[in-house]
């Protein structure tokens, strides 16, 4: 099996990210942060809206880390995390940032580091969420 490098894959998940994002009327500016996430604003210009958007692409389902518990990294409003980015048909998760705090999503673990497991966000409800975008 081959072994992609996590440019490539942050590569084709702002692409698919942007997409997206233009499919439901929002423009985007995406900078890179780490190896293996982006920061992402969006907005509706013509509405005066903008939304922070905390994005991380894989090229499977693997757990979201966190670093500070306290912030959770980042001032972002949602968490969108799309998986199998490299294969024929990605899976995009969209959270709030208040689902992602609910009591029990999020697993200390290594140091004092926070995980958002597969299992905690490969749900419908979050699936394919964008018209969530809607109510921020």
């Amino acid at each position: 099996m081959a072994r992609y490098v996590p440019k490539t894959v942050r590569e084709y998940g702002r692409i698919h990210l942007a997409d997206r994002l233009s499919e439901n009327g929002w423009d985007c500016f995406i900078a890179r942060r780490s190896p293996n996430e982006d920061e992402v604003i969006a907005g509706i210009p013509a509405d005066g809206r903008e939304v922070r958007i905390k994005f991380h692409s894989q090229e499977r389902t693997q757990a979201v880390r966190f670093y500070d518990p306290d912030t959770l990294d980042w001032d972002w409003q949602c968490l969108v995390i799309t998986t199998f980015v490299l294969g024929g048909a990605p899976a995009t998760y969209l959270l709030l940032r208040g689902e992602v705090q609910d009591a029990g999503r999020l697993e200390e673990e290594f140091e004092g580091a926070w995980w958002l497991q597969p299992e905690a966000f490969c749900v419908d409800g979050f699936r394919d969420a964008w018209h969530k975008l809607a109510a921020l």
